[in-house]
């Protein structure tokens, strides 16, 4: 696969991959303002994990804009059947699909209707070509505002952040990633997450992903927590549950690119469907 055609269906995949979603809790006017108190590691992880948004099902409408240099703007609706597929349908104007994509545990499938061509492939594939590290797991977390694989018997460091006014969770010591963000001296040696906690909900108002390996890195902000609508067909509801309706990604590889994404309305444990057929005249994208 050429440079030019690799680069077109990375921006391809980054639109299917972070369509989804803290700061204090806030209204439209009003932040507001507590004394952070220091609480325990694993304190702050039990909270983290207990604050984790739960569903089986995920619907929604989304408006992003992806910019890489050159601004480009989409509308799409989104599909998650909890640890099992992400269903993207991506539809630029009129409500015509120019795209759609697949994931699955072990899969990428991608449908450009506007060239009549398709991909299959899997993760180990994907990043090998794009140097990244991706798998299901973590694309899934990022679109919902979840951790990745944090557990409490993990070797994890925390503190208040002063200047966020945040309580701070990561794999590495603070200071290691203050280095990193800056690009400094001493920087983060090993694969690792960084979190920013909001001090009332404990959910996350930013992420940081580094994979010294290939120098990338991935940033995440969500805010304007809202609660979801839970179906007809759903049993329970948590109503206590709140999910991030705008997210920013900043991607760092060889150059730099960010995505902003709009949720309009996030609706729970609707019965769903993950349509993906291929036209035979399709020509394939091959490994």
């Amino acid at each position: 696969m050429s440079r030019t055609k690799s680069l077109y269906w990375f921006s391809l995949i980054l639109l299917g991959f972070f369509i989804y979603s803290c700061k204090v809790q806030e209204n439209e006017t009003e932040k507001v303002k507590i004394r952070l108190k220091p609480h325990p590691t694993k304190f702050l992880v039990q909270q983290l994990l207990d604050k984790e948004f739960k569903f089986n099902t995920l619907s929604t409408k989304a408006a992003f804009t992806y910019n890489n240099g050159k601004t480009t703007s989409f509308k799409a609706h989104l599909r998650i059947r909890k640890d099992s597929a992400i269903w993207v349908s991506i539809t630029p104007v009129l409500g015509i699909e120019m795209a759609r994509v697949l994931i699955t545990q072990d899969t990428v499938k991608i449908m450009n209707r506007s060239s009549s061509e398709y991909f299959v492939g899997d993760y180990d594939y994907l990043n090998t070509i794009f140097g990244a590290d991706l798998d299901y797991q973590m694309i899934e977390a990022l679109l919902i505002g979840n951790s990745l694989d944090f557990e409490i018997n993990d070797k994890i460091y925390s503190s208040v952040d002063r200047k966020k006014d945040l309580y701070f969770v990561s794999t590495e010591k603070k200071r290691k990633v203050r280095r990193e963000i800056k690009k400094d001296k001493g920087k983060i040696k090993n694969q690792a997450q960084a979190l920013w906690l909001d001090p009332l909900s404990y959910k996350i108002n930013e992420l940081l992903l580094t994979t010294p390996q290939s120098d990338n890195s991935l940033n995440c902000l969500y805010t304007n927590f809202k609660n979801p609508i839970y179906s007809s067909n759903s049993k329970d509801s948590i109503a206590s549950q709140i999910v991030s309706h705008d997210l920013h990604f900043i991607l760092k590889t060889d150059t730099s690119s960010t995505i902003d994404i709009n949720y309009t309305k996030i609706t729970l444990n609707n019965l769903l469907t993950f349509p993906f057929n291929i036209p035979k005249k399709y020509a394939q994208i091959k490994q």
